[in-house]
């Protein structure tokens, strides 16, 4: 099997554009804000009052949506590290003569 330059940098080229799109995505500040709304509603003790079901469906709410908010300012992180490795890559596939 050769080295297929072309391919392997078209092919990086495509996914840097991919990985630019993930960066440009925003940053979830409404699911924090909700985040942060829940908790405070959580320490009030207000939610028992009105229903004793509420709070463990808020907690497990509020664990998901940390989760979630974790995972995607990772993929975020990955997709700006990979970005710049695949402008590396293409940088010294350049160099290369096929």
């Amino acid at each position: 099997m050769a080295l297929d330059v072309k391919k392997i940098q078209s092919l990086s080229e495509q996914s840097i554009t991919d990985l630019k799109t993930i960066e440009k995505l925003g940053d979830l500040e409404h699911l924090e804000e909700l985040n942060g709304e829940l908790k405070k509603v959580l320490e009030s003790g207000e939610l028992e009052s009105i229903n004793p079901m509420l709070p463990p469906y808020i907690v497990q709410i509020r664990k998901n949506i940390g989760f979630m908010i974790g995972n995607y300012r990772s993929t975020k992180t990955h997709a700006i590290n990979r970005s710049k490795d695949l402008m590396q890559l293409n940088e010294q596939l350049s160099h290369i003569k096929r």
